[in-house]
């Protein structure tokens, strides 16, 4: 067989550079759209750090967000509950909109998520779940070419760490080039046991947050990508009387922390912009849709409107003023729900101007211009607005399906304490294995602790499937059946 001509070798070699140029040059061409990167983190509350010109601290994630993003002040959760408050974020809308009040209840079909309008516009799209408060029962898989929701199971604390779901991104975004939207769901915040010893929590997911932010950068995906921090929750600091962080609706434990650092070309001076203006993770999640779909728009909603940023996020200059004019007085809606109960029971609270009404046994309205700790109860000043909101509680509740919550603290949530110090407290476990054998001396209710007892009181016996499942039952009920695992009528074996 004749060989080639070197003419024809040229020609061939010439095209074939060609070809991997036109391969390269489409491959860029994918990365010139941003991507989206959203961290949604439990308890992640607005107080969490501070943005003082003193942050000089090379080792602090918000540290880092608090120079090169917009930082939002007065942001606010829908829900005490992560699906819930996630179904807020994807659909822009209340939960009483979405359908998802517990973490065992499914959004409502009908409803566009955030996810799908993103892989119908060129989009992957990936979700990374910390803990069995989000699973795809809920039905916010929908529209995710990925959905992570297993990785936990191997975890002694049922709980995937940020710095295995940053992996988990990371081997992700290798597969393609192709520009994505990624939701990782943390819960470091949240989890029992654990922890740098001399580290808080917060101080510990900084640390963590500044390593995710580091990989980000080394792996090109800060600058031209769109980063988003936001909170789930809020966290109080000191106890309410008759409250838990799941029941409590103050504003302390709803004003979480958001920030939003949109794509900037390498050299750019930070951000470092603060807005005041009050919003929900409703707003957000309508936001981000409003960035890919302009036209999009919800049913009209009198009550609770929603507030689109999108203009603000995309815009090229952030040195000018800022105009982010409010329509008057908006209604906010927060809500908690019993989680032990097998029915919905919800209570609700409402923030309009100054005033914070929250549903309890007996009513309570808060002024938070002149109390800020809300602490003195202002209802009986307020008889026409405490009717006003309460016919609306009746109304939002009846389109819910629920019940009104009246027992905010549970029989069964007894449990949940000596649980709690279970996971909390591991290098107790002696002292409180030791509580609980004398409780069942005289009390013959048994519960998932007394049968890890069994365990405990005889370190041979073999790990078996009962001890998996007190386990889970354990820290299901040490996080109030957040998981809905609870059942009353369970017979735990006693030691």
């Amino acid at each position: 067989m004749k060989a080639p001509s070197r003419h024809f070798q040229k020609v061939l070699l010439h095209s074939f550079i060609l070809m991997l140029g036109l391969l390269s040059f489409s491959s860029c061409q994918k990365m010139t759209k941003p991507s989206f990167i959203v961290l949604a983190s439990d308890r992640l509350s607005f107080n969490s750090y501070s943005c003082g010109e003193d942050r000089g601290n090379l080792h602090s994630g918000f540290n880092t967000l608090c120079q090169e993003s917009i930082r939002y002040t007065n942001t606010y959760s829908t829900s005490t509950q992560s699906a819930a408050s996630l179904a807020s974020l994807l659909t822009g809308r209340y939960p009483y909109e979405h359908g998802i009040h517990r973490n065992q209840d499914r959004v409502h079909a009908e409803l566009p998520q955030l996810q799908e309008i993103f892989k119908a516009n060129g989009y992957r799209t990936a979700f990374f779940s910390a803990n069995p408060n989000v699973m795809r029962r809920t039905g916010l898989a929908r529209g995710f070419d990925l959905f992570e929701d297993s990785s936990f199971l191997n975890q002694s604390s049922y709980t995937t760490r940020l710095a295995e779901q940053t992996k988990q991104l990371e081997n992700w975004v290798d597969e393609s080039r192709d520009p994505f939207f990624s939701l990782i769901y943390n819960s470091d915040l949240e989890t029992l046991n654990g922890e740098e010893p001399n580290l808080s929590k917060v101080e510990n997911f900084d640390e963590k947050l500044n390593q995710f932010i580091l990989f980000l950068k080394k792996n090109k995906l800060w600058e031209q990508n769109y980063i988003v921090v936001v909170g789930l929750q809020g966290r109080s600091e000191y106890e309410r009387l008759g409250e838990t962080p799941y029941s409590n609706l103050h504003s302390e434990n709803m004003n979480v922390a958001f920030f939003i650092k949109p794509p900037r070309q390498k050299g750019d001076e930070g951000i470092n912009l603060k807005v005041d203006n009050l919003r929900t993770l409703a707003d957000i999640g309508f936001s981000l849709i409003k960035m890919i779909r302009p036209e999009f728009k919800t049913a009209a909603n009198d009550q609770f409107s929603t507030v689109d940023d999108s203009a603000l996020w995309t815009r090229s200059d952030f040195n000018s003023t800022i105009g982010l004019g409010e329509a008057g007085v908006r209604n906010i809606l927060f809500e908690a729900v019993n989680t032990w109960s097998s029915a919905p029971e919800l209570r609700f609270a409402l923030l309009n101007g100054h005033n914070l009404h929250i549903e309890n046994q007996t009513d309570q309205i808060y002024n938070r211009l002149n109390d800020g700790l809300e602490t003195i109860d202002t209802a009986s000043s307020s008889p026409e607005l405490l009717s006003q909101n309460s016919a609306l509680f009746a109304i939002l509740r009846e389109k819910a399906g629920a019940k009104k919550w009246t027992d905010f603290k549970p029989e069964a949530s007894k449990w949940s304490d000596s649980n709690r110090r279970y996971w909390f407290q591991s290098a107790e476990r002696d002292v409180i294995f030791e509580k609980e054998k004398n409780r069942l001396t005289h009390e013959k209710a048994a519960q998932p602790l007394s049968t890890l007892l069994i365990y405990y009181l005889n370190s041979k016996k073999e790990k078996d499937t009962l001890y998996e499942e007190a386990r889970r039952a354990s820290y299901n009920v040490a996080l109030e059946n957040i998981w809905g695992l609870w059942d009353p009528k369970k017979k735990w074996p006693l030691p």
